[in-house]
């Protein structure tokens, strides 16, 4: 399906001539829109169409593709029908002209329409952002939406609908995003046919399509953009512009979000069922991926309570999760199912949860898990998404990220649309664990919390949860005076809580040397941090005495001897992977982290492992 991208640039703008060039961050206002959509990469060409002779010539001394409107006409998507009419393109996106900030994001949930099972009855898409300030809603500059149940639009309207005669009904009022994506016809229809009544009155282009049947599908993105309508627009876009910085991984002030809902307790498993009635969609199954430790257990298989069309999938923990897994569950749920899952249920261990929540973001996501290892690369919201944990300690069941083996890579998803929606903590799901997998993962949450209480990142938010954690840790491994059934419940808690501690910190030298072991050796995270703690007196010394301490009380047997054999090759990929992740190295050791962990320093921990 071939795809372009037109924006239509008139110079005369009634409310604020010549504003496509004025000045934003030392360019004209066209070009950094024309920028912008070439950046996205989404379409096989972008072209300015103008009345202008100074836009055109803008454009292509900036090195851009435009066209000069042979005739006159009264809107841009009149315009657009023009120089499309002897194109050989399928989809035809018309983008704002005054729009520079214009999102990746929002221009990819218009296109993913074209892939919905309704796409046949689609003549064109466009956007909608939700709004709440009353001095917006009733801005006649703000053009509003009312749509149907499937998000057919209904209606567009300067004034507020649907009108609040009850002022106490709830209500969610929508803007119109000025991005339209056409079917080449639908746009040609729209040139042959007269401007009637409602669009003359309303001065709002897309009512012409309502008006004579046409067939409008409305996304949903609540990314903000700055649209540049007045001369106030201007100075504010040129603001954000200046003002505007790569934000770092360890940013100050971290603003992330935290799973919305979770339930505790013995036995609450058996909410699944009434937690999960509301979230279902028409026709949209829910999807369980459940550890096969559970394929043969009956009982526990009959509490999830399956419905309708719902699926449930075993999946097997034995390897550390994969981008290539994660695809090919996409791919297996996208060719069964017509309709988007109502949701993934993830039932397990570390790996089992960090598939569920990749599989959720992956099924809005376009491309492979691989093109979203690493920090806020995912921009749209994923599917509902539940974690329930039955092995305690990974974190998994409270962390924004999903970490995964790539082709060249082991690291997370690290996002904002991460976390689980939703997460049930039952302590008798995790009844009957093997002795060893309690500890490693039990050790996981231990070095979570000291590599966060040590870290450079450290503030009193993380060491908070943190130090309640790392306390938990030493009550059920350390002390020795707990029973199984309280054991329990506290790993899961303090499993929740070293989650959270990294949350708003990070972890450090242990875990970034695992996920080296793990990508060249396939160790298992838990034992992984397990190898690697046990050596790194230079690090924390305190704390790896305590972990000794624990490994001898529980006869618990550390492997030994993983690395004496490696080729050269295999070593400095190990070494590579480690080193990738700067982040953690910042937070162990601080900006000058490089200058002690050399590939040598860290090449001869290796070797003692």
């Amino acid at each position: 399906m071939k795809i372009i991208a037109m924006i239509p640039a008139r110079y005369g703008a009634s409310r604020f001539p010549g504003k496509l060039m004025q000045d934003l961050g030392g360019k004209p206002v066209i070009v950094r829109t024309y920028e912008a959509a070439k950046e996205t990469q989404l379409f096989d060409e972008v072209y300015v169409v103008t009345d202008s002779e100074v836009i055109f010539n803008e454009i292509e001394l900036n090195g851009g593709k435009a066209i000069m409107s042979l005739k006159e006409h009264d809107c841009g998507s009149d315009r657009i029908a023009e120089a499309v009419e002897h194109m050989d393109v399928d989809i035809v996106v018309n983008v704002q002209g005054d729009e520079p900030f214009i999102s990746k994001e929002g221009l990819e949930q218009v296109l993913s329409v074209f892939d919905d099972p309704d796409a046949d009855k689609i003549d064109l898409a466009s956007l909608m952002t939700e709004i709440h300030d009353w001095k917006e809603i009733s801005d006649p500059n703000c053009v509003k939406v009312i749509v149907d149940k499937e998000n057919f639009a209904l209606y567009f309207s300067r004034s507020p609908i649907p009108y609040p005669r009850d002022k106490n009904a709830s209500m969610q009022y929508f803007k119109h995003k000025g991005i339209y994506a056409f079917r080449k016809q639908a746009i040609l229809d729209f040139y042959k046919l007269p401007m009637r009544s409602l669009e003359a009155v309303e001065k709002i282009e897309c009512i012409r399509y309502l008006e004579y049947g046409k067939n409008i599908k409305m996304a949903i993105s609540n990314t903000q953009g700055i649209e540049i309508d007045t001369p106030e627009d201007l100075v504010r876009a040129n603001k954000v512009l200046k003002e505007e910085k790569k934000i770092a991984v360890n940013n100050r002030y971290r603003n992330f979000p935290m799973v919305p809902k979770v339930v505790f307790g013995p036995g609450c498993f058996d909410q699944l069922t009434s937690i999960l009635a509301p979230q279902r969609k028409d026709k949209a199954p829910f999807i369980f991926l459940v550890d096969d430790v559970f394929k043969n257990n009956r009982e526990f298989i009959d509490r999830i309570n399956l419905r309708f069309n719902d699926k449930l999938l075993f999946i097997s923990s034995d390897e550390e999760p994969k981008t290539t897994q994660v695809d090919q569950l996409v791919k297996d749920i996208k060719a069964e199912f017509t309709y988007k899952p109502s949701g993934i249920i993830g039932i397990g261990g570390g790996t089992i949860l960090d598939l569920a929540k990749a599989v959720a973001i992956m099924l809005t996501s376009k491309g492979s898990a691989a093109d979203y290892q690493g920090w806020d690369l995912v921009k749209i919201k994923a599917i509902y998404h539940v974690g329930i944990p039955t092995i305690s300690g990974t974190g998994a069941e409270v962390s924004r990220t999903t970490v995964l083996t790539g082709p060249v890579k082991k690291l997370g998803i690290n996002s904002d649309f991460t976390p689980f929606d939703q997460v049930i903590l039952d302590p008798e799901l995790t009844v009957g664990v093997p002795k060893n997998q309690w500890f490693y993962t039990g050790m996981d949450c231990f070095i979570h919390c000291v590599e966060s209480l040590n870290g450079t990142f450290l503030n009193a938010f993380s060491q908070s949860y943190g130090e309640k954690a790392y306390d938990l840790c030493m009550e059920i491994f350390h002390n020795g005076t707990l029973s199984e059934e309280e054991s329990r419940g506290k790993l899961m808690m303090a499993s929740w809580h070293g989650g959270m501690s990294i949350a708003y910190s990070q972890v450090g030298v242990a875990h970034a040397m695992s996920y080296g072991l793990s990508y060249v050796l396939g160790t298992k995270h838990g034992i992984g941090n397990c190898i690697v703690f046990d050596h790194l007196e230079d690090f924390y010394p305190d704390d790896v005495i305590i972990f000794k301490e624990m490994v001898a009380s529980h006869g618990v047997e550390i492997p030994k001897d993983l690395c004496k054999d490696l080729s050269d090759e295999q070593m400095e990929t190990m070494i590579d992977i480690a080193l990738s992740l700067v982040p953690l190295w910042e937070n162990a050791l601080g900006d000058n982290w490089e200058s002690i962990m050399t590939r040598e320093k860290l090449k001869s921990l290796y070797l003692k492992m």
